[in-house]
């Protein structure tokens, strides 16, 4: 075998596991998934279940809107894009009467993100204290009834 040819099959191979990685890459994002996280060992709620087709298609919710960097600001991320977990940052996980305010934590983080959200989409539909509408803003309408 000549050596142009084995330089020409070598830089095949290399390119085709560049393409194969490449493919490889992204997430698969399940449109409706439980926002489980092994982190919790029990946790007192039922599991929210979340919808990316309503949030991101339906209600024209961006990605970034969730997806952030380490300053908060939004990610330029789209559908199937590679994403951290929640918990691979904010990654306190008990939660103790002195770190409510802290982000950091957890339940914290994605509390405040999702209600905050909630409560301004109720305020645009008419409700001042934004605790009612079309967006649920309150522990049972998201977390469900867990079987004793």
């Amino acid at each position: 075998m000549s050596k142009k040819l084995l330089i020409f099959l070598m830089a095949i191979g290399v390119a085709l596991i560049f393409v194969a990685t490449g493919l490889q890459a992204g997430t698969k994002v399940a449109d409706t998934f439980k926002m489980e996280s092994k982190e919790y060992k029990s946790h007192k709620k039922g599991i929210v279940e979340f919808t990316h087709k309503k949030h991101n298609i339906d209600y024209k919710i961006s990605c970034g809107e969730c997806h952030h960097d380490k300053d908060n600001k939004p990610l330029d991320v789209k559908m199937g894009d590679d994403v951290q977990r929640c918990v691979e940052c904010h990654d306190k996980i008990k939660k103790r009467k002195e770190d409510k305010k802290n982000i950091m934590v957890h339940q914290n983080a994605i509390h405040g993100n999702c209600i905050s959200c909630h409560k301004d989409v109720n305020k645009k539909a008419g409700d001042p204290k934004g605790r009612k509408g079309p967006a649920p803003a309150s522990c049972t309408k998201c977390h469900p009834k867990t079987k004793k």
